[in-house]
């Protein structure tokens, strides 16, 4: 596929993401947090932080800030501290999450965690066995973040 054409989708899905959490943002949150929790109001922030951070990506929109921050339709590889060991996972819409593909809700609490990751950034996440060390090795926006399917 040309470059270019790739370039343009993925600048297409992020604005239609950010259309989306303008529009939506609230049946959304209600749909996955009906009752206000501790998590809802978490899932809350990390919207609009995303949604601010999208805004950003987009006024200044090339391939190097696409790859720099994990977003929904990334695909990130993680190191682990402890053993060294590396995993591929690509965060999408919850609808779309595949765990035995490697996909992960953003919604998740994993994907809540790597949300908006930056290239070489440690993590330490909290997960069902406990705590992992993390770093982001590298990002790479695939498309895997279509809107036309969260709802």
């Amino acid at each position: 596929m040309n470059h270019s054409l790739l370039y343009q989708g993925s600048r297409t899905q992020l604005v239609s993401q950010l259309l989306y959490f303008d529009e939506e943002k609230l049946g959304f949150l209600n749909q996955y947090f009906p009752e206000r929790s501790k998590e809802r109001v978490t899932a809350e922030a990390l919207l609009s932080c995303y949604c601010a951070t999208l805004e950003q990506l987009l006024a200044d929109f090339n391939e190097e800030q696409l790859n720099s921050r994990v977003l929904i339709g990334s695909q990130l590889t993680l190191r682990y501290l402890e053993d060294g060991e590396t995993d591929i996972y690509t965060i999408v819409f919850p609808n779309q999450a595949e765990p035995s593909d490697s996909k992960v809700s953003m919604l998740s609490p994993v994907g809540m965690q790597l949300l908006l990751a930056e290239v070489g950034s440690t993590r330490r996440l909290k997960v069902p066995s406990g705590e992992l060390d993390v770093v982001v090795e590298s990002i790479t926006f695939v498309n895997s973040g279509e809107v036309g399917q969260v709802i």
